[in-house]
């Protein structure tokens, strides 16, 4: 499915968004749900919470700037025209029956993909065998595919680091918040501890909100490499197929 560039960078905006409607969203539930207290006590400064979060929240905010810009960068370069366009086996399959190489190669420069550069190499190696020419053509586009598949790996990395640096940040809170207990004792103000549990947390939650829409962007892309490679297999074979037929 073709993904236009607008589609991607507003999909991209919805995954930067998602932790504040999701903030919003508790917020209003909570509102909903003691509507008797004071207004001042139901309000919550989400920025301010994740201010709090310290250096962890810091770094989870640039995880998630990254993970967003290699989404938006993957969407774009992963669209359909780069991989197999559609139309471009019976374009192949015409230019070898005019025998007019020079149009693949024009193609292959004007709008490049990777059955494109395929077919611009079959066309540059006319003397080949062709049980050779066919492994060496599947073998660029497996390593193309793979190319891809490897650019598409940080947002699993991101994945994999979110929830635990999270955890971190919940670790570091409950430190801060046991050591004010071990200080103050039993005069120690309930509000304090109950701040620093709050800190803790919100770290938590930044992980888990950035590491459920990475790894799910990560399979998507993974998947979209899966069927684009199946379909340039079969374009492959269609090429071959007209390229028998020319020399017979």
């Amino acid at each position: 499915m073709k993904l236009p560039i607008r589609a991607s960078i507003l999909s991209a905006a919805a995954l930067f968004c998602l932790p504040g409607f999701l903030a919003a969203q508790n917020a209003a539930e909570t509102a909903a749900v003691t509507a008797d207290a004071p207004a001042e006590e139901l309000t919550i400064d989400w920025i301010q919470e994740i201010i709090n979060g310290g250096m962890t929240s810091a770094v989870l905010l640039l995880l998630s700037a990254a993970a967003i810009g290699f989404l938006v960068e993957r969407l774009i370069r992963m669209r359909k025209k780069y991989l197999a366009p559609a139309y471009y086996a019976d374009f192949f399959a015409d230019a070898v029956a005019k025998n007019d190489a020079d149009a693949i190669r024009k193609e292959a420069e004007a709008k490049p993909s990777i059955l494109a550069d395929a077919g611009a190499y079959i066309v540059d190696h006319p003397g080949m065998d062709e049980a050779r020419l066919q492994m060496a053509v599947a073998d660029a586009a497996a390593r193309a595919i793979e190319r891809h598949r490897q650019r598409s790996y940080p947002l699993a990395i991101i994945a994999t680091m979110a929830p635990m640096l999270g955890l971190l940040g919940t670790v570091i809170g409950m430190i801060e918040a046991f050591s004010k207990v071990a200080i103050l004792g039993d005069t120690g103000d309930a509000a304090l501890l109950a701040d620093s549990i709050s800190k803790a947390l919100i770290t938590t939650d930044m992980g888990l909100v950035l590491a459920i829409p990475a790894l799910g962007a990560y399979h998507y892309l993974k998947q979209k490499l899966s069927i684009a490679e199946l379909a340039i297999e079969e374009n492959l074979e269609t090429m071959f197929a007209a390229l028998d037929a020319q020399k017979k």
